[in-house]
């Protein structure tokens, strides 16, 4: 590497270094051994559960804006009223620790071939921001530019996570649970016996939904006698998992990226600059 290649990349480490930090730490997560995960549970929950809180609660507020803006009159007291008090706080806030929960135990679970679909979608989040900015710089008011970048980010990127991680798994290798029991299934594939503690009695009630969705699936489309709504209950566990678990990651980048933004808003501007 020259002498001159190095400041290039200072810009691009300002401006994503968060992100880069925020997979890191989840893949770190993903790797630690039982007992420091365990240790560690309580703090990565209030964490990343504050992150989901943090985007989830920009959007809900930015819709709401747009919403009374455009039916109520401004002088209008009912903007204090319904522009989201403790009751939407406190939803925001119940989403984000489900969803910080779930993100966190699934990820103790995941094969390693998910890993580069999860990087892929930190890079495709960066360069659809990019281009998104760019575009509605030019018609929306700069001060709502981001905010409104973030909104429309979450569904395109939650719907390609979830058809990407559905596809991978339904291509990866499955247990063999044809002419088992519900009951033999769970028994085989699922740990009765594992780390005592919380986080291992979370690990081993994800691995028997994941076993009991293959097992629906598998025995209703190889066994006649057994009801189709069978095929329906582990496809729609197989999709709600997956949907979940993009939807909460996807919310934990645009999370931080808001309160990066918003750390950025409460320090002093440097050279008269925002850093990009």
């Amino acid at each position: 590497m020259t002498r001159h290649a190095i400041p290039r990349w200072r810009p691009l480490f300002r401006r994503d270094g968060h992100l880069a930090l925020v997979v890191a730490v989840l893949l770190l997560w993903s790797l630690v051994g039982s007992g420091l995960a365990s240790l560690l549970l309580l703090p990565a929950w209030v964490i990343t559960a504050q992150l989901i809180f943090a985007g989830s609660l920009e959007t809900a507020r930015l819709r709401r804006r747009a919403w009374l803006g455009q039916y109520l009159q401004a002088a209008s007291p009912w903007h204090r009223w319904l522009r989201g008090g403790l009751l939407m706080i406190a939803w925001h806030q119940l989403l984000g620790i489900l969803l910080a929960l779930l993100l966190l135990v699934k990820l103790r679970l995941l094969s390693p071939v998910y890993w580069p679909l999860l990087l892929v979608g930190v890079v495709g989040l960066i360069l659809l921001r990019s281009v998104m900015r760019r575009r509605l710089a030019r018609h929306v008011i700069a001060e709502y530019v981001p905010g409104v970048t973030r909104r429309l980010l979450v569904w395109p990127l939650g719907l390609l996570l979830t058809l990407s991680l559905v596809l991978l798994a339904l291509w990866l290798p499955q247990p063999y649970l044809v002419g088992l029991g519900w009951e033999e299934s769970l028994m085989r594939h699922v740990p009765a016996h594992g780390h005592d503690s919380l986080l291992g009695f979370f690990e081993r009630l994800a691995r028997a939904l994941e076993v009991t969705q293959y097992w629906a699936m598998q025995n209703a489309t190889q066994r006649g006698e057994l009801s189709e709504s069978l095929v329906l209950v582990g496809w729609l566990l197989l999709l709600l998992v997956q949907s979940a678990f993009a939807w909460a990651y996807v919310r934990l980048l645009l999370g931080t990226e808001t309160l990066r933004e918003a750390i950025l808003e409460a320090l002093p501007m440097k050279n008269g600059k925002e850093c990009e």
